[in-house]
């Protein structure tokens, strides 16, 4: 039996090009902009983890891309940092004031999971 392995890819398409970016490739680009933010805000990964109240190595994780984040764990760094989510995804080579597909195309589909998560969460408290 194969032990399960993520190979999930995503593909944007920009004026007739395919785009293709493994699972690997978002969350590195995650990690590093994670550990970013938090050296930029005077932060170890200890320091973090107790001002969100994680677990240590679920941040020494994620930064080592052992770990991915779901939905609202991105939207509360996100708040945390006071930045917007897509400034997780944005690598350092781009250029953020001509907008960018693959940013947009992740930000879409990250709002898409987090409203779809929130509708399910309402329903079931539904009266």
């Amino acid at each position: 039996m194969l032990k399960n392995q993520s190979i999930g890819v995503i593909k944007i398409y920009a004026s007739g090009v395919a785009i293709v970016m493994k699972e690997m490739e978002v969350r590195r680009i995650f990690a590093e902009n994670l550990k970013k933010l938090r050296k930029q805000k005077g932060l170890s990964q200890l320091k973090l983890s107790n001002e969100m109240q994680m677990a240590f190595t679920f941040i020494n994780d994620i930064e080592n891309c052992k770990k991915w984040v779901s939905p609202e764990t991105i939207a509360r760094f996100a708040t945390f940092f006071d930045v917007p989510v897509s400034s997780f995804f944005i690598t350092d080579g781009e250029n953020t004031n001509k907008g960018n597909l693959n940013t947009d195309f992740i930000v879409k589909t990250i709002s898409d999971e987090v409203a779809k998560t929130i509708s399910e969460v309402g329903e079931r408290f539904k009266v």
